[in-house]
């Protein structure tokens, strides 16, 4: 029985690990996919009878449209992701401390 429960503890800790690792790379790629899809859309074009005002990008190579949206969106996606993360770890250690000093007093 000790046995068993030790080897299902082993396997969720490596599907535990799988998982972390395609939430990175899902949140490395998704911003910028969700950019390009963005971006092929006709939001943005500004020429045509509707549009009198110029285009403030038309300097910009859409390489470089890209890249100026998706990085940054990209960094505070992970970034988001990373604090969030630190709390829930912060709160496990939280809650491990509390359950050890509960365990002192009740002795």
């Amino acid at each position: 029985m000790t046995e068993d429960m030790n080897d299902i503890a082993r396997k969720t800790k490596i599907e535990t690990v799988s998982m972390k690792v395609i939430t990175v790379v899902t949140l490395f790629f998704l911003p910028g996919t969700f950019i390009s899809t963005l971006m092929s859309t006709d939001i943005f074009q500004t020429d045509g009878p509707g549009h009198p005002k110029p285009d403030p990008y038309a300097h910009l190579s859409p390489l470089q449209m890209y890249l100026a949206a998706s990085l940054p969106l990209t960094f505070i996606t992970i970034l988001i992701w990373a604090a969030l993360h630190w709390l829930e770890k912060h709160k496990e250690k939280l809650k491990a401390q509390a359950h050890k000093l509960q365990s002192l007093i009740m002795v």
